[in-house]
């Protein structure tokens, strides 16, 4: 039996909702990682050390740009962007 407009706008409707309390845990795992992320730097920095390590950040993106491609890509460097407390997103 095919759903009617109204059942097809609710079930759209219910998983928006969803979608919303996903994209909110992804944002509490970016803020927690981005708090772990400045521990680290500051420990590095403390130890005489820099704030970033290179070869570590190409270990994150590679999943990302397995999994995802060219947007993967992005989405590690936006997340290494964001965590490094660079640029406009940081605070």
């Amino acid at each position: 039996m095919p759903q009617t407009r109204s059942t097809a706008l609710a079930d759209v409707s219910a998983l928006r909702a969803d979608l919303d309390v996903v994209d909110a845990e992804i944002r509490a795992l970016v803020e927690r990682r981005r708090e772990l992320s400045r521990e680290i730097q500051r420990i590095r920095q403390a130890s005489g050390g820099t704030r970033t390590d290179l070869t570590r950040e190409m270990r994150v993106i590679s999943p990302y740009a397995e999994a995802y491609g060219r947007q993967g890509t992005a989405i590690a460097m936006a997340l290494l962007e964001i965590c490094r407390g660079t640029g406009a997103t940081s605070r």
